[in-house]
């Protein structure tokens, strides 16, 4: 069975679901942009194993590096932060 190489389309599709996963995160631009430039030399089955191994087992969600080598299933870092942005938590507060 070929495997198939990750498409433009689909690493979005992943960075969406990260973001879907882990809804304190969001993916910034510069994120993006490290995707598209290696999505070429990615196979898609093995970053989507990667990402639903590491979802199953981490609450904190994955870095670039783990997507592609499949490591820090065991990651207690806040080393994703360099990756995502923290999305904003403001509740409204109800007037009274």
């Amino acid at each position: 069975m070929v495997k198939k190489k990750v498409t433009k389309e689909e690493s979005l599709k992943l960075l969406a679901l990260i973001e879907y996963i882990y809804p304190v995160v969001t993916v910034k631009s510069e994120t993006i942009l490290a995707w598209m430039s290696i999505c070429d030399s990615l196979k898609y089955n093995f970053t989507f194993e990667n990402l639903v191994k590491h979802i199953r087992v981490n609450p904190y969600p994955p870095t670039l590096t783990e997507m592609i080598d499949g490591t820090g299933n065991d990651r207690t870092s806040f080393g994703w932060v360099k990756e995502y942005s923290i999305r904003d938590q403001k509740r409204n507060k109800p007037t009274t």
